[in-house]
């Protein structure tokens, strides 16, 4: 979820639906405001210092995991399947990620199935049980999912980001 009310949101979201228990799609933990600032805000909270790297993008907001950023694999699928099918959009980016896996397990394989179907663009965390490898985490593991690691102020892998190659067969 994201909380559309902050500056650098308002007026961005074009679309919420929450796929979650909680009441409402908007973010109860902060993560995905923070994300989707970083994507699209239009840096109006600390007086267009800090914008994000596409402002004049348009956020449609699937919240998918709960206020405490805990969730169900058949929420992120109805969430990532609502983003590419219902509402077409082009890029979908998820700051989320379960276990490392070979890329055969439920998300990745939803991940994968939409790719194909719709040329629907996953940018998905390889996650945060870095240093170790084959670390990378479920949907990042999928074959059509645009995995990326964490880097850290001075532009280097963060110690905690995850690291490929992936499990199995090491792609």
């Amino acid at each position: 979820g994201v909380d559309s009310t902050h500056p650098d949101l308002a007026g961005k979201v074009a679309a919420a639906q929450n796929f979650t228990t909680t009441p409402t799609a908007t973010d109860g933990h902060g993560h995905g405001t923070h994300v989707a600032s970083t994507v699209a805000g239009t840096g109006a909270a600390s007086g267009g210092l800090y914008k994000g790297v596409a402002p004049g993008a348009t956020i449609v907001n699937g919240k998918v995991l709960d206020d405490f950023g805990n969730g169900l694999e058949s929420w992120v699928i109805a969430g990532m399947e609502w983003a590419a099918r219902t509402v077409d959009a082009d890029v979908v980016n998820m700051s989320l990620t379960a276990g490392p896996t070979d890329g055969t397990d439920p998300l990745s394989l939803a991940l994968n199935q939409i790719t194909a179907e719709r040329g629907t663009l996953f940018a998905v965390a390889a996650g945060n049980s870095g240093p170790g490898r084959r670390t990378v985490g479920t949907p990042g593991s999928a074959a059509a999912a645009l995995t990326v690691g964490a880097v850290n102020s001075a532009d280097v892998l963060a110690g905690f980001s995850s690291r490929g190659p992936r499990v199995g067969d090491f792609a």
